[in-house]
Order: structure tokens, then C-alpha cells, then sequence
């Protein structure tokens, strides 16, 4: 069986062009090129694959065969991969890192990390992103440990020492439930929350970890958020968790937001990390600088986003001026 050829790039952006015009001297015409150029490189290319890639007997112009329109198919998936390979190189050439690597906290809220993703990918489409979703202090290992270039997380579970930190808004905790729980249930002298199991957010073994925000006596430890968040709803405890991811569940009356003497919430600070003598290049700043613009006000959830695409127009969120924490 004979092999065919390998093609050029140059012949198979000839073959493209005259797929695309529609002519010789149309595609001529396209690459600057002479016409008798354009039919040299399409007799070439024929020859090396071994293939009749036009019809140019029985019409007026050129058509594509049936096997050159799978050619052309192919070609086409050739030169995206060469305009990608080449966009990657510019990008290069301009300083941006080959990877943007990320270690978030989970209890950072979904819709602000969506938001933050889909602008960096809008600014920076050739930098692929490294997504870890790490709980706790496994934000900064993840950084320490080089998985990660850039870290999001709060400074209760993370020694600063060698980090450079910038501070973003953080969260609102609350203390929720389901509606069947009996500390939803009450109404004028809730029961202590104490005695009824608390679904804590852990990530190491119950011996070991540093306790915030704990007042159960019967304690169950997750180590994974969406885990004891399907666990809340299920009735099986209750818990403090992050108040824009619970939003939607209050609304319903999933989820019941409860009125607790002995455990109000709080705010979760958080921060962006990354270690001082390896600091992120132009696309991770970038980032950076993105984050510290985003509330859970400003970061539109996605079903808002996918509807508002649909529409005629589009309008851009608002941007609010940078939110700091202070540390706790």
C-alpha cells in the first residue's frame, strides 16, 4: 500500500484558501500570489497524498471532491493548531508564564470563582489554568509544595512566613440547617446548638486539627464541602457555611438560616498568596488584581450569565473599588 505524502503547512493554507474563494485566481487574488502559484501547489499536494482533491472536469470551477472535503477538514484542524502554537509563542515572546496554577479555598463562593476564571480566560485565552480546590490549610501547601503558583485561602490556616499576600473580600458565614432540623423548627427559645451534631468543614484527622468556629459536643468532620453541603440538606446536623452558597437554598426553603444565641457566624477572611522568591508573572497578576475587584455582589452567578448571553446585549458587571480584610 503506498503512504501518502506529508504536506506542507504552506500547501495546505493553498488548499484552504482555494476551498474557502472558490477559484484559482480568487485564492490568487487572497494570498498575493500569481494563479499559476496556486495551481502548482494544488497539483503538488495531490500528487503527495495520491488523491483527486478537485472536480475539475465537469463544472465550471473547481469543486471539491467528496475525499477533498475530508482533506480540507483536517487542513483546517491543522492551521487552528498553528494559529494556537503561534499565539502561545507571542504570548511567550510578551513574558506570560506557559500555565497559571491555582489552590482555592472551597470555601470561596463558586460565582466568584467563575467570574474570575471566565475574565482571565476572555484576557488571557492562550494560558491554560491549573484549578485546584484544596480545604483549609491545604491552600498553603499546595503552595509551599509548588502545585500551585498562586494560592486563595484564609490567613486562620496559613503560615505567612515567605508568602507575599494581597487581601480580597471574604466571606460571610452563617449557620444554617434543614427545615425539618429542630433547630430550625423553634421559634421563641431555640434549643442549645450544642447538643445537636455540627457538620464541620476538617482536613485532618479530628486529633489533630485546630478548631474555629466549633461548639458541638457531637461533632461530624467532612473533608469535602459539596459532601456536607448535601448532608446539611439531608438533615443529618447542621452547620456554618459560606452565605452565597446557601442563598439559593434559603430562597427555596431548602435550607433554613438559623437564629443561634451560642453561634452567630462570622466573616471568613481571605487573601491571595504566593511565595516571595518565586512571584506570579503578567497573566497571574493579573488574576490578582482581578480578584481583589470581585464581592459576591459584583461576581454574577452563572445561570444569570448564560441567560444574559442569549439576549441582544450583554451588560458588563459592575466594577467596585477594592475590598480589603484585615487579618484575624
Amino acid at each position: 500500500m503506498r503512504s501518502p505524502g506529508i504536506p506542507s503547512v504552506d500547501q495546505l493554507l493553498v488548499l484552504l484558501a482555494m476551498a474557502e474563494a472558490g477559484s484559482f485566481t480568487a485564492a490568487a487574488k487572497r494570498l498575493g500570489r500569481a494563479t499559476s502559484a496556486i495551481s502548482y501547489a494544488i497539483d503538488t499536494l495531490e500528487a503527495q497524498l495520491g488523491l483527486s482533491l478537485f472536480d475539475r472536469g465537469t463544472t465550471r470551477k473547481p469543486r471539491l471532491t467528496q475525499q477533498g472535503e475530508a482533506v480540507v477538514s483536517e487542513a483546517r484542524a491543522v492551521a487552528h493548531s498553528i494559529d494556537t502554537l503561534r499565539a502561545r509563542v507571542r504570548g511567550f515572546l510578551d513574558g506570560l508564564e506557559p500555565e497559571v496554577s491555582l489552590a482555592v479555598d472551597s470555601m470561596l463562593p463558586g460565582d466568584r470563582l467563575t467570574t474570575l476564571l471566565r475574565d482571565f480566560n476572555a484576557r488571557f485565552p492562550t494560558v491554560p489554568v491549573r484549578l485546584l480546590v484544596q480545604t483549609l490549610g491545604g491552600v498553603e501547601r499546595a503552595v509551599r509544595d509548588g502545585h500551585a503558583r498562586i494560592g486563595v485561602g484564609s490567613p486562620l490556616h496559613m503560615d505567612m512566613t515567605g508568602f507575599g499576600r494581597i487581601a480580597i473580600e471574604g466571606v460571610r458565614i452563617i449557620p444554617v440547617a434543614a427545615p425539618g432540623h429542630p433547630l430550625a423548627k423553634a421559634s421563641e427559645a431555640p434549643p442549645q446548638a450544642r447538643d445537636f451534631i455540627q457538620l464541620v468543614l476538617s482536613e485532618q484527622p479530628a486529633a489533630e486539627s485546630r478548631d474555629f468556629g466549633v461548639v458541638g459536643l457531637n461533632t461530624w468532620r467532612i473533608g469535602d464541602q459539596a459532601a456536607r453541603h448535601r448532608l446539611l440538606l439531608a438533615g443529618l446536623g447542621w452547620g456554618g457555611m459560606p452565605e452565597p452558597m446557601v442563598r439559593a437554598d434559603i430562597a427555596s426553603g431548602r435550607l433554613v438560616r438559623l437564629n443561634l444565641p451560642d453561634w452567630r457566624g462570622g466573616d471568613y477572611a481571605m487573601q491571595a498568596v504566593y511565595k516571595t522568591d518565586t512571584p506570579p508573572g503578567p497573566a497571574g497578576r493579573w488574576l490578582i488584581e482581578r480578584l481583589m475587584t470581585l464581592s459576591d455582589a459584583t461576581a454574577a452567578p452563572l445561570q444569570e450569565t448564560v441567560k444574559a448571553t442569549k439576549g441582544k446585549r450583554r451588560r458588563s458587571p459592575e466594577r467596585r473599588a477594592p475590598s480589603r480584610t484585615s487579618r484575624r
